[in-house]
């Protein structure tokens, strides 16, 4: 984050899990956060639930992070900073904290990030609901998006262009709400090709 002048640091103090070698300067997005805006607050929940990170408690209260990779660990403790703070995950859940009102959501699938996906995405359900959370390259998740996400995708581009003219890296993030049936469906061919791929392994290990 670009430093000015004379620009103070904002200030995350009333967060009881913020961290102060945590340097931002720039109001917009605490604002956001603060005034409640829906899709400032998507952007950070999603970021605290579509990851890989481990979350470790000390037994003097803290909280720390151990990740596969030094990006997933600052997107990770952005959104903590700002109040979105991943807390714990089990093989069928992940909690979150959310302005200090624990959430916790039925975690159905991990689908992580490789050089051929080129995203990783989360799959979730909570009060009957499933939401599926994707981070990724640019061209990957732009190309997946449906018709209602034309407008946002140019706007986004244009703000792409500029970060990449500073030489900055970038990263998209998407969210789709998901039918149970769709969801069944996809999961049963989902099983079926792991199991597929998983014979194939053992028969060419044999």
């Amino acid at each position: 984050m670009w430093k000015y002048k004379d620009t103070p640091k904002v200030d995350f103090s009333k967060n009881k899990w913020y961290e102060e070698s945590f340097d931002f300067y720039d109001e917009t997005l605490k604002n956001g956060v603060d005034n409640g805006d829906r899709q400032t607050w998507l952007f950070f929940r999603l970021l605290a639930l579509c990851h890989t990170v481990m979350a470790e408690h000390g037994d003097d209260g803290s909280l720390t992070y151990q990740a596969q990779s030094p990006d997933e660990a600052a997107l990770v403790g952005a959104a903590r900073n700002f109040g979105f703070t991943f807390k714990s995950r089990t093989p069928t859940t992940i909690t979150i904290d959310v302005q200090g009102r624990e959430d916790t959501y039925e975690l159905l699938q991990i689908l992580d990030f490789n050089n051929v996906r080129k995203r990783m995405s989360v799959i979730v359900r909570q009060n009957n609901r499933i939401k599926l959370f994707c981070k990724g390259a640019d061209n990957v998740v732009f190309e997946r998006l449906g018709e209602a996400s034309v407008f946002l995708q140019d706007v986004t581009q244009e703000h792409l262009n500029d970060f990449a003219n500073e030489g900055l890296r970038t990263l998209v993030l998407a969210m789709r709400d998901i039918k149970d049936e769709e969801y069944n469906e996809w999961n049963l061919r989902y099983h079926e090709a792991s199991y597929d791929f998983l014979f194939s392994v053992v028969n060419f290990c044999f």
